[in-house]
């Protein structure tokens, strides 16, 4: 088994909400600087090409996730909260890393937590082993750091 410690639900949801807040203002600085390039008001915002601006949102917000997961386990949010992602198959627990595949299959998978109106975070807070929907797709979970 495991020996390290499960990260409070508490923790992870401050992580969470500290991440959420951070992506949704890089977003919105992207979303005012593309205004600002097309020479258009905010009001005028649903002239924007929304699907390749929706790509260029989830790519940015996506990388965000992988990159810093695959580099050090770690989201800024979760660096805050004094948590971070590891491996759970026994390669993984060794090297205590998480590898760049396994956190783009963790990132892909928060859109299937999220589908069935969030219950896939439901184990994470109150399962026993504290891990996510897309913790157990991608073979991690989230300890005290």
């Amino acid at each position: 088994a495991d020996p390290r410690v499960a990260a409070p639900a508490g923790r992870r949801l401050l992580a969470a909400l500290l991440d959420l807040a951070l992506i949704g203002a890089i977003d919105a600085a992207v979303i005012y600087f593309t205004l600002r390039v097309a020479g258009l008001e905010a009001a005028a915002f649903f002239a924007i090409p929304i699907v390749p601006l929706g790509a260029f949102l989830l790519l940015i917000n996506g990388g965000y996730a992988v990159m810093f997961t695959a580099a050090t386990g770690q989201t800024i949010g979760k660096m805050a909260a004094g948590i971070r992602v590891v491996g759970t198959s026994p390669a993984d627990v060794i090297h205590d890393r998480v590898t760049f595949g396994r956190a783009v299959l963790r990132t892909a998978g928060y859109f299937a937590s999220l589908l069935p109106v969030g219950l896939g975070f439901l184990p994470a807070l109150i399962g026993r082993d504290h891990r996510a929907l897309h913790d157990r797709l991608a073979e991690t979970r989230v300890v005290c750091a």
